[in-house]
C-alpha cells in the first residue's frame, strides 16, 4: 500500500472507487473493460499502481484516477469448485428459498430476480432427475455389472450437467447466490471484516493524495458492499473531511436481496446510518430489463423502514437496455441477459456514462 500512496496523483480532481460484484477474475479482468470502454472515448489508463486493498490506475492528461477496491479474494474463498459441494450448499438455500417465503418475498419486489433464484434450483432437479433416470436404464443390465453402469451413467449426467450450467452460467449464479445466502444468514464475517480494512486504505489514500471529489460505484452484488463500506465511513470521526466529497453511484443493484433476511441485521443498521442527515448523495441505477437486478426497489421500503425525509432516498433511475441495444424480439434478449448486467460498465449509449464520470465529466 505504501507505493501505491506515494506515486498516487497529489492533484486529483476525482477519484473514482470501484467495487465489483462476486467475481472472482478480479482486478485485470475490469483493467481490461475499463482499458477498452475509456479507449472508445480517446482515453487511456495509466500504469497500474497495485496495492494490498486497493489498486489504482491515473487517467493519462485527465487529473482524474481509478481504484479498484478488492474484495475478490473473499469472493474466491466462497466459490464451490465442485459439482458436489455446490449440490450441498445447494439443497440448504433451495429449502429457505422455497418453502420458507423467500421466493414469494421476492417476486413482490421484481419477479425476474425471483426466477433467477429459482433458475438454479430448477437445473439442479432437471440434472438429478436425468441422472436418475441414467441409473434405472444402467441397473436393467442386471447384477453384477449393473450397479457400475448406472453409477457411471449418472455420474456422466451429472458432470456434463455441470459443465452446460457453467456454460450458461449458471454455476457462477448458484455461487453468488449461495454467498448472499450466507451473509444473510449471518454465518460469515469475512466480509464484513474486509470492509473496514478498506476503509482504513480508502483514508490512507485520501490522508496522503486528497481527492476534490470522491464517486464511489458499486455494481451488482457490489451495491451492498458499497452501502456497507459507505456506513463504515460514516461511523468514523477521521472520515468527516472526506464524506463532504463523497457520493455514491450503485448499478444494478441486489441491496434487497440481503436486505430481506431476517437475520441481515448489522446490513439493515447500515442503511439507516446511510439514512441519517446529513445524507451522502446517492444515485441508483438499474433496469427493469436486467433481471440481475432489484430495478427500482427502494431499500429501505423493502426493509419495512421509513424513507428518509426530503423525498426518495437513494435517488433512482431506470434504464431501457432492451431498447438502447436494439434487442427487439425476446429471444435476442434472452439470450443477453447476462451481458445486459454488465452493460452499466462500459456503454454511454445505456443512459449512464460510468466512464464519462471517472474522466471527471457530470455528476452523480
Amino acid at each position: 500500500m505504501a507505493a501505491l500512496l506515494v506515486h498516487s496523483n497529489p492533484f486529483c480532481r476525482r477519484r473514482t472507487y470501484f467495487i465489483s460484484g462476486f467475481d472472482p477474475r478480479g482486478v485485470a479482468h475490469y483493467q481490461g473493460l475499463f482499458k477498452r470502454a475509456l479507449k472508445q472515448r480517446g482515453w487511456r489508463l495509466g500504469r497500474r499502481l497495485p496495492g494490498e486493498q486497493i489498486t489504482l490506475w491515473p487517467l493519462e492528461k485527465q487529473g482524474t484516477e481509478l481504484a479498484f477496491l478488492h474484495w475478490d479474494d473473499v469472493a474466491r474463498a466462497h466459490w464451490p469448485k465442485h459439482p458436489f459441494s455446490l449440490l450441498g450448499q445447494l439443497l440448504p438455500y433451495g429449502w429457505d428459498y422455497l418453502f420458507r417465503g423467500r421466493l414469494w418475498a421476492a417476486a413482490r419486489l421484481c419477479r425476474g430476480v425471483a426466477l433467477c433464484g429459482l433458475y438454479p434450483l430448477v437445473v439442479l432437479a432437471i440434472v438429478f432427475l436425468l441422472a436418475a433416470a441414467a441409473a434405472w436404464l444402467g441397473l436393467q443390465v442386471g447384477p453384477p455389472i449393473g450397479p457400475i453402469i448406472a453409477t457411471f451413467l449418472a455420474a456422466m449426467v451429472v458432470w456434463r450437467g455441470w459443465l452446460l450450467a457453467d456454460q450458461l452460467g449458471v454455476v457462477w449464479l448458484s455461487r453468488s447466490i449461495l454467498f448472499t445466502y450466507r451473509l444473510g444468514e449471518a454465518r460469515d464475517q469475512s466480509l464484513r471484516l474486509r470492509v473496514q480494512m478498506l476503509a482504513q486504505s480508502l483514508l490512507d489514500l485520501e490522508r496522503n493524495s486528497p481527492a476534490n471529489e470522491i464517486l464511489i460505484v458499486g455494481h451488482s452484488s457490489g451495491s451492498f458492499v458499497l452501502a456497507m463500506l459507505a456506513a463504515e465511513l460514516r461511523r468514523r470521526p477521521e472520515a468527516e473531511t472526506v464524506l463532504q466529497k463523497m457520493s455514491l453511484l450503485s448499478l444494478g443493484q441486489n441491496l434487497a436481496n440481503l436486505a430481506l433476511y431476517p437475520r441481515a441485521d448489522a446490513f439493515r443498521q447500515d442503511l439507516r446510518e446511510l439514512a441519517k442527515p446529513p445524507r451522502l448523495p446517492w444515485l441508483d441505477v438499474t433496469s427493469a430489463d436486467d433481471l440481475l437486478c432489484f430495478a427500482g426497489v427502494n431499500p429501505y421500503e423493502v426493509c419495512g423502514m421509513p424513507l428518509p425525509e426530503q423525498g426518495n432516498y437513494p435517488r433512482q433511475q431506470l434504464l431501457d437496455l432492451r431498447k438502447t441495444r436494439g434487442l427487439r424480439r425476446r429471444r435476442q434478449w434472452l439470450s443477453v441477459l447476462f451481458e445486459l448486467h454488465f452493460v452499466y460498465l462500459c456503454d454511454p449509449s445505456s443512459g449512464i456514462d460510468l466512464c464519462g464520470l471517472i474522466a471527471g465529466e457530470g455528476h452523480c
